[in-house]
């Protein structure tokens, strides 16, 4: 009954956000989410829902920029989109259309770089200095052998994302991967 009320809640938060009257209808029901017994808070939620029923069947704002649009509301169409419910459709001819796709920054999965430095722990794990900065360390669950480079070679290393947050280390021209975490 409590995921209902919040359910409610949220729809009328991601809705109705654009004008003062709507503002009221969401002041209503933050409201009813302070009162303590059940009963008294759900009739104070049923009591919210033409207000807020009311306030969703209004047309929709003024069109905003690009850039209010993604401060307001996200890529996923506000407090709804985090749902997954899309906004209403209000013009017959994008009846049936999926929505836009936002064109969001890439997501870096993998970086190639030249090693610097390379330089080993007290218990023997290794140290790669890349020359962007970056400072990778074998992590200490990772048993893989590395074997130290020549003076005069230049190790190429590619890391990518491995599963559940970690990273693998591929040294070009060497097989398997060494599991490494990055420390500076």
């Amino acid at each position: 009954m409590r995921l209902t009320s919040i359910v409610v809640g949220l729809a009328v938060l991601g809705g109705t956000a654009w004008a003062d009257s709507d503002r009221d209808v969401l002041k209503e029901v933050a409201k009813c989410a302070e009162i303590a017994t059940a009963a008294d808070r759900l009739k104070c939620f049923d009591a919210a829902v033409p207000h807020a029923q009311t306030a969703l069947a209004q047309p929709e704002a003024p069109a905003q920029t690009a850039a209010q649009t993604t401060q307001s509301e996200g890529d996923s169409g506000g407090v709804l989109g985090w749902f997954g419910f899309e906004r209403p459709v209000t013009k017959t001819e994008d009846f049936g259309k999926p929505p836009p796709k936002v064109e969001g920054p890439k997501e870096v999965t993998q970086l190639n770089a030249l090693v610097t430095d390379f330089a080993r722990t007290p218990s023997g794990k290794v140290l790669f200095v890349l020359d962007n900065g970056q400072i990778w360390r074998q992590i200490d669950g990772d048993g893989a052998n590395v074997a130290d480079p020549g003076s005069t070679e230049k190790l190429k290393v590619e890391i990518e994302k491995g599963f559940f947050g970690s990273y693998n280390l591929r040294i070009d021209g060497r097989t398997g991967f060494i599991k490494v975490r990055r420390v500076k």
